[in-house]
C-alpha cells in the first residue's frame, strides 16, 4: 500500500501559486547569482559586466 503523502494546505498553497514572492524578488535572484559567481561563464561576466557599471547605489545614474 502506498505511503499517505502529507502535506500542510499553507504548503499545497504556496506550491500551486509557484512559490513564495519571496523566492522570486530580485535580491533573491542576485544572491543565486552571487552565490553561483564562480560558475559563471567569460560571456555571462560579459553580459553583468555593464549592467553593474551604470548602477550607483541602487540608483540609476
Amino acid at each position: 500500500m502506498p505511503r499517505q503523502y502529507t502535506m500542510s494546505d499553507k504548503a499545497r498553497e504556496a506550491r500551486r501559486k509557484g512559490g513564495s514572492a519571496a523566492a522570486r524578488s530580485l535580491d533573491a535572484y542576485i544572491t543565486r547569482i552571487v552565490d553561483r559567481a564562480p560558475e559563471l561563464t567569460d560571456e555571462q561576466i560579459a553580459r553583468l559586466r555593464p549592467l553593474l557599471a551604470r548602477v550607483s547605489g541602487g540608483q540609476p545614474e
